[in-house]
């Protein structure tokens, strides 16, 4: 007998997080179905993820460094195009924060100065 209460103690506590985990899944398929009856679609995201954005500037940053302290062949070639790369994922995630930016790369020196700066002050970390 005291095995099946200690069994009973042991399982509950489980079950229960089972349950509140399930209660969110039941929670999106009814706000899907009161979607779908109003005629209203899901909401779609839109363009790359944010953390997506955040991972690549923080990669094409660290190359920079990398190629701007290399001696490897045609490095102004690399450094050029790496600067256009930073510079094109910097406008991408300046249009999805909707945060103002220059309109198409390559960026001045002010310019990705300010809109990192911009970015900054919107959360984005990278």
């Amino acid at each position: 007998m005291a095995w099946l209460l200690l069994a009973l103690l042991l399982v509950v506590p489980v079950l229960f997080i089972k349950t509140l985990v399930d209660l969110s899944s039941v929670i999106d398929a009814l706000d899907a179905g009161w979607r779908r009856l109003r005629g209203r679609p899901e909401p779609q995201p839109t363009g790359v993820p944010v953390q997506r954005l955040a991972a690549d500037l923080s990669r094409l940053s660290a190359y920079f460094v990398q190629v701007d302290g290399s001696d490897a062949p045609a490095k102004a070639f690399r450094l050029r195009a790496v600067a256009l790369a930073y510079d094109g994922v910097l406008l991408d995630a300046a249009r999805t924060l909707d945060v103002p930016a220059p309109e198409q790369p390559p960026l001045r020196s002010i310019e990705r100065l300010q809109t990192e700066a911009a970015l900054a002050q919107e959360g984005l970390v990278w």
